[in-house]
């Protein structure tokens, strides 16, 4: 820095500025890219795995759930009892206490700094759902609706179905499109309680083999707007970045098969390929859309799923081939990683699940959650 004072001091004034500027510029910080299993949620049924289904916007917290084993016992071969966690660096797993008889849990959602979490479960014999909201100060309390798949990234609305909720206790549907009778599913949001944006798919008329879904964005002023489609009849909205500007999700092509997508205002739905096989799917998408993340089929075989991430630059790529340009080789020895739920704001930090690397109890691995770490431009 002193030879870089002495010089400014014989600068003219505009050249003074441009030389503060680029010493004084922040720095981006690279990263150690690395690939982390999760192990098993404490209690989980031996082969019954665990799962992972979103993380938080800040990378902090990923969430999900595992089947595990009945009056607190730690190891057992079946169980029907679902249990969700949030999982940490810092405090690792962290049971968040769905009730006891709960043999089924839904994607859920999660807010930007991990601190609130949303699904659902079923209730006594199962034949009825009820949504919840954790947070830490107040645990974990029922919602006024069935299905809980979507959260704002402050946490203080809720979607799930055709229906929303909000911390100040306001309640709504989504409603369907005009003409068209009420089968609406939310799936994604972005944007405050006070200014929602929410995504997902609503029935829109018929086509050859019955009726036909199409992807949606939806405000509280405007309703339900129609984002079209691909080459085929329907599709499906599954996320939203936290600027609004790109939505994600899939859609059929000609010949029928469902292909991952990317939708803007100025370029339409745009399919975003596959890895080989007829079909893909966008799971999560990062702050500003320019980094994408789902599955891809890699043959015509329906167990050939793989993980993808996408951007503008690579276009669609396998996560295992990405972690081997990062010089990462740490899960080579997974039997398979066919599922990226979701993606940070600044999209180097992923969450998902596979099948972890064979064991001599369990020949063909077990179903665990994994954390991705990439280099800012990776």
């Amino acid at each position: 820095m002193r030879v870089a004072n002495l010089a400014i001091m014989n600068m003219r004034p505009f050249d003074v500025l441009l030389t503060l500027a680029i010493i004084l510029a922040p720095v981006a910080v690279a990263q150690t890219a690395a690939f982390q299993g999760l192990g098993q949620m404490p209690g989980a049924a031996i082969g019954a795995g665990t799962y992972s289904t979103a993380i938080s916007g800040d990378s902090s917290t990923i969430m999900g759930y595992a089947w595990v084993c009945a009056n607190g016992q730690s190891k057992c071969d079946s169980t029907g009892t679902v249990q969700v966690y949030r999982w940490t660096a810092a405090g690792g797993y962290q049971i968040l206490g769905t009730p006891s008889d709960s043999d089924f849990f839904g994607s859920g959602a999660i807010s930007f700094d991990g601190s609130t979490v949303t699904g659902e479960h079923p209730l006594g014999d199962s034949s009825t759902f009820e949504a919840f909201r954790w947070t830490a100060a107040r645990g974990l309390k029922q919602l006024p609706m069935n299905i809980a798949g979507a959260i704002t990234p402050d946490g203080t609305m809720v979607a799930g179905g055709d229906n929303w909720w909000t911390s100040s206790g306001q309640t709504g549907i989504f409603g369907p499109f005009p003409g068209n009778q009420d089968q609406t599913q939310a799936f994604g949001l972005a944007g405050t309680a006070e200014a929602p944006v929410a995504v997902g798919e609503a029935l829109k008329g018929t086509g050859k083999d019955g009726v036909t879904y199409h992807a949606f964005q939806w405000t509280p002023a405007g309703g339900l707007q129609d984002l079209g489609l691909t080459t085929g009849n329907q599709s499906v909205a599954t996320a939203i970045s936290i600027n609004q500007s790109v939505i994600v999700g899939e859609a059929t092509d000609t010949h029928g098969f469902y292909r991952a997508f990317r939708w803007t205002a100025s370029t339409g739905m745009q399919d975003l390929g596959t890895l080989g096989g007829p079909e893909s799917y966008a799971s999560g998408v990062n702050e500003d859309g320019s980094v994408i993340v789902g599955s891809s089929l890699t043959t015509g075989e329906s167990a050939s799923g793989v993980s993808f991430i996408w951007t503008a630059r690579t276009g669609m790529r396998n996560l295992l081939d990405v972690l081997h340009a990062e010089g990462v080789h740490t899960a080579d020895s997974w039997v398979t990683l066919p599922e990226l739920v979701g993606v940070s704001a600044d999209g180097t930090v992923m969450a998902g699940f596979g099948q972890s690397p064979p064991s001599k109890g369990l020949p063909f691995g077990d179903i665990e959650p994994f954390r991705v770490t990439l280099n800012p431009n990776f």
